[in-house]
């Protein structure tokens, strides 16, 4: 991290916190994204919010377009979304965008815009939306001394900021305050695959190798009937090693986090798999109950816990269908994927093209009926694509009288219906 960076985002920072001093004794309203990223950012806002006294209505949004239907009539908060539409945030009063995706436009006078894409951050890899609200409210509140960083760490594995390698940039500070203060730590090798807490050690062992390497591992190691969050660090590690040297792991090692507290679900110890809990309550409208989750409230856990079931159940017969060739189209230069003949809402056609792109390592284009009026699209790109899909969606949606952004690798956009097929031919002709 460059000296000047650091220093450029502090100041960025500052302004932010100055603004949200500015606004005690205000109410004030919060609009923030319904995805992982943007719970978890409402709820490092909120908390910050109550020490601060400031008193606030959340609204948990599907798109950031909602949030001008909502109005602007008083002092406001976006969070995950903003970047995008910032010509259109001209108001009388006081504005705050804390993001991260690409913002094409110049923020009107009354908006401040904490984005570190602003100080030469990736957006896309180095600051999910939740660690810049985190990085925001340590500025006002002591938030290496909560459990805050574990929420901010949700965020960035949410929005696929985490990798074998681990979290990158400004992903690294609340794993730096989370383990300083004992609430999560990190494993590696450890097992990097989805179910660490709702799988046993044995379940995930046959799944990537066969059931010999599990026998002869359960030679030396005894049963292995626990999930990898329950065992201690170094005999997770342990078994890694020697199951590495019986086979090849093909990439399913590496470098991931384990929250240390006790807590009333196993799978809100991983971070992975906390994350879709929390996507679960965004993609089905109820937000809100992501939102309390992520701050540590469990009253609603049987709530997500069905939305999650839903959630699943939506994607399995999604990934289904498509393995029977229905519902994807090999266009010219990348797959479209309908989400109309697989029976995903607009919510989701996102994550179901995400599947695609990782499994096909193909630009990736789902599109989803949001009403007559308007189609959602989102844009998945592999890392090694050389393409931009935060640009790409931007300038192709601008053309059809829609709107689009978002980071290189993932990015949306709401079109008008009727103008879909010019879309894809802008997106054609650019790819």
């Amino acid at each position: 991290m460059s000296e000047d960076r650091w220093s450029e985002l502090e100041e960025l920072m500052g302004e932010g916190a100055d603004l949200l001093s500015d606004l005690k004794g205000h109410a004030v309203r919060v609009y923030t994204h319904n995805d992982a990223d943007g719970l978890s950012a409402g709820a490092i806002l909120t908390f910050t919010l109550r020490c601060l006294r400031i008193p606030a209505t959340v609204r948990v949004l599907d798109n950031e377009s909602d949030v001008l239907e909502h109005g602007l009539d008083g002092p406001t908060i976006l969070l995950d979304m903003g970047s995008g539409i910032l010509r259109h945030l001209s108001s009388d009063h006081p504005v705050l965008v804390v993001d991260h995706h690409e913002a094409p436009d110049e923020a009107p006078d009354n908006v401040t815009l904490v984005n570190p894409r602003r100080c030469g951050f990736n957006g896309g890899t180095e600051a999910s939306a939740s660690t810049v609200t985190y990085l925001l409210c340590k500025f006002l509140v002591k938030l290496e001394r909560t459990e805050l960083p574990k929420t901010a760490l949700v965020g960035a594995y949410g929005d696929n900021q985490a990798d074998r390698r681990g979290v990158r940039g400004l992903n690294r500070i609340p794993e730096r305050d989370g383990e300083e203060g004992e609430v999560l730590e990190p494993r590696d090798p450890a097992y990097w695959t989805y179910g660490r807490a709702t799988m046993t050690v044995g379940e995930i062992v046959e799944t990537l190798s066969g059931p010999e390497v599990r026998r002869a591992l359960e030679a030396r190691f005894g049963e292995l009937d626990r999930p990898p969050v329950e065992l201690p660090r170094e005999e997770e590690c342990e078994i890694v090693e020697e199951h590495a040297q019986l086979t090849d792991l093909n990439g399913k090692t590496g470098y991931i986090h384990v929250f240390r507290d006790e807590r009333p679900l196993a799978e809100l110890r991983d971070p992975l798999e906390t994350a879709t809990l929390l996507n679960a309550c965004g993609r089905y409208g109820e937000g809100w109950v992501g939102l309390v989750v992520a701050m540590g409230c469990w009253d609603h856990l049987d709530r997500a816990k069905r939305l999650r079931r839903k959630h699943r159940a939506v994607i399995r017969e999604a990934l289904s269908r498509l393995e029977r060739g229905q519902g994807v189209r090999d266009r010219d230069g990348y797959l479209l994927v309908e989400g109309d003949r697989l029976g995903v809402p607009p919510t989701v056609i996102g994550i179901v093209s995400q599947i695609v792109c990782e499994n096909e390592g193909k630009v990736v284009v789902g599109v989803s009926r949001v009403d007559d009026d308007t189609v959602k699209v989102s844009i998945r790109c592999p890392e090694d694509s050389g393409v931009d899909a935060g640009e790409l969606a931007s300038e192709a949606a601008e053309r059809v009288g829609g709107e689009g952004g978002g980071h290189e690798r993932a990015a949306g956009a709401e079109i008008p219906a009727d103008r879909l097929d010019e879309f894809l031919r802008c997106l054609e002709r650019t790819l």
